[in-house]
């Protein structure tokens, strides 16, 4: 009975290690991987002060969203490509991976960092991530009211810019 005991808990780790990823019955020479999280917004952005600027917004600009009093804004390679879009009915939506990285400031030259928001389009939804001046861990992530409520005011959540406009017609 002893031996019939064994071979069943042995299938049973078997069978549990099969359904659960990362877990390796004991005597498996692969080791445990540790469990990562996934990497934020601002770290999949890297370096966005490198990245192109909105048109309307090559400079720092002077806003009263809750972003600081001045914002730098920045926009990757999607948005560009997405801008440059001539389509007779225009650009209905921001293609996904769009990404937008507003900086923003408490004074228009110089000044402190007070807040970096990111916000990315992902499956057809924009995702947002805000932070307090150089911290490293978001203050809130995922799509949180402040940001889809103000946001939604915008052509295709976004406020800064416009999409481009279908060509006049001749």
């Amino acid at each position: 009975m002893v031996s019939a005991m064994s071979t069943r808990r042995r299938a049973a780790i078997a069978a549990l290690a099969a359904l659960v990823p990362g877990v390796v019955p004991a005597g498996c020479e692969e080791p445990l991987q540790p469990v990562s999280e996934p990497p934020t917004l601002l770290a999949e952005a890297g370096d966005y002060t490198m990245w192109a600027r909105p048109k309307n917004r090559a400079e720092r600009q002077p806003v009263v969203a809750p972003h600081g009093g001045f914002v730098d804004i920045y926009i990757n390679d999607v948005v560009v490509a997405d801008q440059a879009m001539v389509l007779p009915e225009g650009l209905p939506a921001w293609s996904d991976e769009a990404m937008v990285v507003l900086a923003g400031y408490d004074a228009m030259e110089g000044g402190s960092l007070v807040q970096v928001a990111v916000m990315q389009k992902q499956a057809g939804v924009w995702a947002w991530e805000q932070y307090d001046g150089s911290s490293e861990e978001p203050r809130f992530s995922g799509r949180p009211d402040v940001c889809v409520g103000c946001h939604s005011a915008g052509e295709d959540f976004i406020r800064s810019f416009r999409l481009p406009d279908p060509p006049p017609e001749e």
